[in-house]
């Protein structure tokens, strides 16, 4: 009862920290109003999902732009990896910001770094944006939600188009991470109404810049997708103590496992000793609410294992292959006999990169071999030794942010509505579809490339806002 008493005042204090974001965001990347014609806007919008967009483009809204791309995200379907992928930056530390860091043996991340901002901010992918709200005021965004994370999400729009006002950057790149919050927590109307506004604020943004005799050209995409659904929770823990496995921030014994249970959502990610893992993952594999369990072989192979069935899935350099062992868990077999029968296969069954993109774009696994190698071996510096993905209308995380809030959405496996996000432009026609891997080459992301337009004199760029965006007011 005290909980719900205390709520109010909790919130009040929030919208009045959230207040401050409004001076601060003026003046971060702070210079004189660019003249270059044009100027380049992008917005990074968390976890939205392709159909949300489309629907509202069915509106009628967002008529400035061209017919929006499904945008397939890496594996596991989550910020970090699906950042790093876009926007060809270092390695995260981890699948998110708290993981298990196997040369220390402990989890590392919190909610104390969250509020400090350091750990989250330096040396990590988000320095590349030009704007990005503090990690303390997307935490505080589930504190009383719905409410909460609505006002968390337009104070977040408002001191993004005011950083972007005082910019000078020729390409101002911004993120927008509340919009994942609301997904999660308000649902499909609750976005929605989020992206009505959004519209708005573009829309004054163009015809700002058309009245000042420039032409502003706005990209928007999102990291990954997210689905509506009603959610369960898959109980792991209890399936592994049950098989005798022990989860814990460590590898103490021979019999631990560590499983980082962040935020909610629709894959996790297991460390253990290398004797445990196929035990491990046949344990995660028959729990309810699992989809898959996948883990490193011997001769660098994948083994998936499901209670549909069993599969293989090799990597030759740019080739793959998949062998069903027994029900067709990827559900793969007709494309694979297609492929075949077109050629696609060599004699030993391999595929390339392309081939299997273009087979499987419309598969409910799409782009599947290559993702879930990737999932593996990139953009994650600390590695899993089994990943498990979920059945949709299935998640799993942290015992806090379940008792503050119920999922109405979320993402994280490898099926289409946890994948698929959205890119749309205002200066250029996409494909259908594109991948994480082809967004910095058609929206010109290159960090590298844009630090040297910054440096050069023709922009201003200062590296994380977010730094600066701290509610306590100081500039980290």
């Amino acid at each position: 009862m005290k909980r719900f008493l205390r709520a109010p005042v909790v919130l009040l204090n929030y919208l009045f920290a959230c207040c401050l974001i409004l001076p601060l965001g003026a003046r971060l990347n702070s210079g004189t109003t660019s003249s270059l014609k044009p100027r380049r806007l992008v917005l990074v919008l968390d976890g939205v999902p392709y159909q949300t967009i489309a629907d509202l483009r069915a509106e009628g809204l967002f008529k400035h732009f061209q017919n929006p791309a499904r945008m397939i995200a890496t594996f596991p379907s989550s910020t970090n990896p699906s950042l790093v992928e876009i926007l060809q930056a270092d390695s995260s530390p981890g699948y998110e910001d708290q993981y298990y860091d196997r040369a220390q043996n402990r989890l590392i991340g919190g909610l104390q770094d969250r509020v400090r901002g350091t750990r989250f901010i330096r040396g990590t992918f988000r320095e590349t944006f030009d704007y990005h709200a503090s990690a303390l005021g997307g935490s505080l965004a589930y504190v009383a939600a719905p409410l909460s994370t609505m006002i968390a999400a337009q104070f977040d729009l408002l001191a993004c188009k005011q950083a972007f006002r005082r910019s000078s950057a020729p390409v101002f790149v911004g993120y927008l991470g509340a919009t994942d919050s609301l997904t999660h927590l308000g649902g499909e109307q609750a976005i929605k109404s989020y992206l009505r506004t959004l519209d708005r604020g573009v829309e004054e943004l163009i015809a700002e810049s058309a009245q000042a005799g420039n032409q502003l050209e706005v990209e928007l995409f999102s990291d990954h997708g997210n689905r509506y659904d009603s959610y369960k929770h898959v109980r792991l823990n209890e399936a592994l103590a049950q098989a005798g496995f022990v989860t814990e921030k460590s590898l103490k014994t021979e019999r631990s496992v560590v499983l980082p249970r962040y935020g909610l959502v629709g894959s996790a990610q297991l460390f253990t000793w290398p004797d445990n893992k196929v035990k491990v993952a046949e344990v995660c594999a028959a729990t309810e609410g699992v989809d898959f369990a996948l883990y490193y072989q011997a001769d660098n192979s994948l083994a998936l294992v499901s209670q549909r069935g069993r599969a293989k899935l090799s990597q030759m350099g740019e080739r793959f292959k998949y062998e069903d062992l027994g029900g067709d868990p990827l559900r793969l077999n007709p494309i694979l006999q297609a492929m075949r029968k077109a050629g696609r296969l060599d004699a030993d069954g391999f595929a390339d990169r392309e081939a299997w993109y273009q087979a499987t774009v419309a598969h409910e696994y799409v782009d599947p071999l290559r993702r879930l190698f990737d999932g593996f071996n990139l953009h994650v510096k600390n590695r899993a030794d089994v990943i498990v993905s979920f059945a949709d209308g299935w998640l799993i995380g942290s015992p806090f942010m379940s008792a503050l809030a119920e999922m109405r959405a979320t993402h994280g496996n490898l099926l289409r509505g946890e994948t698929e996000g959205f890119a749309m432009s205002s200066r250029q026609a996409l494909p259908a579809a594109v991948r994480g891997t082809e967004l910095n080459r058609l929206f010109a992301l290159d960090q590298r490339a844009k630090a040297d337009l910054h440096l050069s004199g023709r922009g201003h760029c200062q590296a994380g806002p977010a730094l600066a965006l701290a509610l306590t007011g100081k500039v980290e």
